[in-house]
């Protein structure tokens, strides 16, 4: 199974040589004007919608590590003890991996 980065990618390939055919093989492709401005729309809604999603795709480990952070403000009124500790110990440490990866 691929990742979500490398579908997008796929995806966005196959759309760009798409476009290219459409737009520019004119003589060669036999369809009405019509028809090659309805494709080309829906070929530019797809390569929009697939970098929009690569875009979030991109931005994960931020919003991961956002989570993470509010999760850790949010239990920060936890009273004191062997619960809180043991929670914090573990984000941190998730923390901790997620800067080994950058």
């Amino acid at each position: 199974m691929k990742t979500s980065k490398d579908f997008l990618s796929s995806v966005s390939n196959h759309i760009y040589s798409q476009i290219t055919m459409y737009q520019f093989n004119k003589n060669t492709i036999t369809e009405t004007d019509k028809y090659r401005e309805g494709r080309l729309t829906a070929l530019k809604y797809a390569s929009e919608l697939a970098y929009y999603f690569l875009q979030i795709e991109k931005n994960l480990p931020h919003q991961f590590k956002k989570q993470i952070d509010y999760q850790m403000k949010s239990n920060s009124c936890l009273l004191e003890g062997d619960y809180k500790r043991g929670l914090y110990d573990g984000l941190n440490n998730i923390l901790d991996e997620l800067a080994k990866l950058k």
